[in-house]
């Protein structure tokens, strides 16, 4: 018999990694799932009627916004009249891409789009975590739509990504824990409790962003250039950091009771400065999300203990 081609290989790699997330996650279905406004919606101005207009589910329109402004793309490619949505993954994150794309993108996407990558850049030199850990990309680029030309118009005029106030003001939380699931870092020290990457976003925009995120969600947030790091443009990527550990906390509140796969409650799983905190926070955890995965919760808060005396203490003082 014949050895498969790579493409015979990588099609049924992604046969195999379907299945399996069609196991975990039987009863995934964009109607069970609910959503919520800004929490200050006395401050928010819906101004914007166009992106009303759009016949897409809230969830999925604010999925899609989160997903475009992460490493990704909302373009009209030439010779093509309508738009296409591009994005991809770490295999690490399997099952939040394959969510995106088989529950919220169902209408979009379609499973004979995913492609797998063999790792590149940065992830070409990461060790596995595990013995036989497949490391790679998960890739799709969606079907071309009428919907997401309608919505490109609007957030990626002339292909290019626009952080705009009205139309912000049209999103729900489904924004929110995209941006962070896609791009954003919980990071220790004073004052950097986390912080959302937004690539090459012009820093003006960028501060749209962070108004937003406290008028509308009362989330403080400071935007800043990192001008030691020039891209090959000469352009200064920007990151929005949260400013403090009350803002942090608001954040990862509106956000966890959404996280719709357990592989990604790492995102969530905030570590203080202080001992008291960190069993505060671990205990509100539990409260926000789905009661069967407290046992990972309490896995992944072991490990963060585990780092946090090593760095904090000689080996005899662990052992002992």
């Amino acid at each position: 018999m014949a050895k498969p081609t790579k493409i015979e290989a990588s099609r049924n790699l992604v046969k195999l990694i379907v299945k399996e997330f069609r196991g975990n996650y039987p009863d995934l279905n964009l109607n069970s799932l609910g959503f919520a406004p800004p929490s200050s919606i006395e401050n928010v101005k819906l101004t914007q009627k166009q992106i009303c207009q759009i016949d897409l589910h809230p969830i999925v329109l604010s999925t899609i916004c989160g997903t475009t402004f992460g490493d990704s793309s909302l373009v009209v490619h030439s010779n093509y009249k309508n738009a296409r949505l591009n994005y991809r993954h770490s295999t690490r994150q399997t099952d939040w891409f394959l969510w995106k794309t088989l529950c919220v993108f169902k209408e979009l996407a379609s499973e004979e789009g995913i492609q797998f990558q063999l790792p590149d850049g940065f992830q070409a030199a990461v060790h596995p975590n595990t013995a036989g850990e497949l490391l790679g990309k998960l890739k799709m680029s969606t079907n071309v739509n009428s919907k997401l030309t309608q919505l490109r118009d609007i957030i990626a005029p002339n292909n290019v990504k626009t952080i705009e106030r009205n139309w912000l003001n049209h999103m729900n939380n489904y924004f929110l824990m995209t941006l962070w699931l896609d791009d954003g870092s919980l990071i220790g020290g004073l004052g950097r409790q986390g912080i959302l990457s937004t690539g090459a976003m012009p820093l003006k925009q960028t501060q749209l962003l962070a108004d937003y995120l406290k008028k509308v969600w009362g989330i403080k947030c400071d935007a800043r250039e990192l001008t030691k790091q020039p891209m090959k443009n000469g352009m200064f990527q920007t990151r929005l950091f949260i400013k403090d550990q009350e803002s942090l906390m608001k954040f990862l509140k509106i956000i966890a009771p959404i996280i719709p796969v357990k592989s990604m409650l790492y995102k969530v799983c905030f570590f203080p400065e202080t001992v008291s905190l960190q069993q505060r926070w671990a205990s509100e955890l539990k409260e926000l999300v789905r009661p069967e995965w407290h046992d990972a919760l309490d896995q992944i808060y072991f490990y963060k203990r585990i780092k946090f005396l090593v760095s904090n203490n000689s080996e005899e003082d662990i052992v002992h």
